[in-house]
């Protein structure tokens, strides 16, 4: 009987002794289950399964809305699993787009363009004005630009002689208070003498050629590359030119720094150069984790620099350059940074 009582003992003990030992494999092995599920959610990139916002402060079918339609199908390969959503946010002159990116959440999920002539209006105190370019996370810009003032090809001033020779009432068309269209010409004007020109606002860019073509106005300051379609097509032509040197082919065009020889504009003269090298700015809100903002600005950089990128701005007319996030930041602090005496002359040219 002893020996029975013994064995089954034993038994019980050997079942037990089992009994933990498949127990503790069990937990083991959900603790490696958990620690392998952990590490795979840590190994996921942020943008994968995210919508991104690209914010454009202006209307479909510009060169903000073009290029901003070709950022977001290029960058969205470099994000995978992203989907980048285009939105485009007209008004004001695109300070409402601006100050959207401005107050958005920082979470790496919001990001756009605004005109470039925004810096300035900051600087300025145009009304309505929240952002601040110096503080605001910076992608860069996919192209630098010449700007252009273009006149009607049957208006009787359709060279540049010929306007500052006349005392006749000529009108031009501009987009909104505080657009790079109103800064640049009434800076201009007010820099020539030219008290007999008329500044008519609310043009978009394809309203601006239509409205030359119908007579209502007789020229308009815009992006060569938004004006190019119009001049080859004979609607147009260039009479003056801002920027570093004249796209190839219009190097009989004057340029602004060799029409205004005064001392006293040189820095306004070069601030308004300034605003084309970042000629299409990207940029996010202030304060995005640097570990997203790396990831944004590297899949921008790449975007830009795809082949297909580059041939699809080619295509479009659209000239394509990658200005960094740092130079754009750079030139963002020189603008923000003009001494009082300009930018006294910038605010009266934003208000006109």
């Amino acid at each position: 009987m002893k020996k029975i009582v013994s064995m089954v003992v034993l038994i019980l003990v050997l079942a037990l002794l089992i009994g933990c030992s498949s127990s503790n494999e069990e937990t083991v092995t959900t603790e490696k289950n958990t620690d392998t599920t952990a590490q795979q959610a840590e190994e996921k990139p942020f943008y994968d399964g995210e919508n991104i916002t690209l914010i454009v402060g202006n209307k479909p079918g510009g060169g903000y809305d073009t290029y901003a339609r070709m950022v977001s199908r290029s960058m969205e390969p470099n994000l995978p699993g992203s989907t980048i959503v285009v939105k485009n946010m007209p008004g004001a002159g695109g300070i409402v787009a601006a100050n959207t990116i401005y107050t958005s959440e920082p979470d790496g999920l919001t990001f756009g363009t605004f005109n470039s002539a925004l810096p300035m209006a900051q600087v300025t105190g145009t009304e309505g004005v929240k952002y601040d370019v110096s503080k605001m996370s910076w992608l860069g810009s996919p192209a630098s630009k010449a700007y252009s003032w273009v006149m009607s090809p049957d208006s009787k001033f359709n060279t540049l002689d010929k306007i500052l020779e006349t005392d006749e009432q000529i009108t031009i068309g501009a987009n909104e208070a505080g657009s790079q269209s109103v800064v640049a010409a009434a800076m201009f004007f007010e820099m020539m003498g030219l008290d007999n020109i008329k500044i008519v606002k609310g043009y978009s860019t394809g309203e601006g050629g239509l409205a030359m073509r119908r007579g209502e106005i007789e020229g308009i300051f815009r992006s060569f590359d938004s004006a190019l379609g119009w001049i080859e097509n004979g609607y147009a032509v260039p009479v003056l030119f801002i920027a570093e040197e004249a796209p190839e082919g219009y190097e009989d065009v004057p340029l602004i720094q060799d029409v205004v020889t005064d001392p006293k504009w040189e820095k306004a003269v070069d601030a308004l150069l300034t605003l084309n090298v970042v000629a299409r700015p990207y940029a996010g809100p202030p304060n995005i984790p640097e570990d997203r903002l790396a990831i944004l600005q590297e899949a921008f950089e790449k975007a830009v620099k795809d082949p297909e990128f580059v041939a699809a701005g080619e295509k479009l007319q659209r000239p394509v350059g990658y200005v960094s996030p740092d130079r754009a930041l750079k030139l963002m602090n020189s603008i923000t940074g003009l001494p009082d005496e300009t930018v006294q002359k910038f605010v009266a040219a934003a208000g006109s």
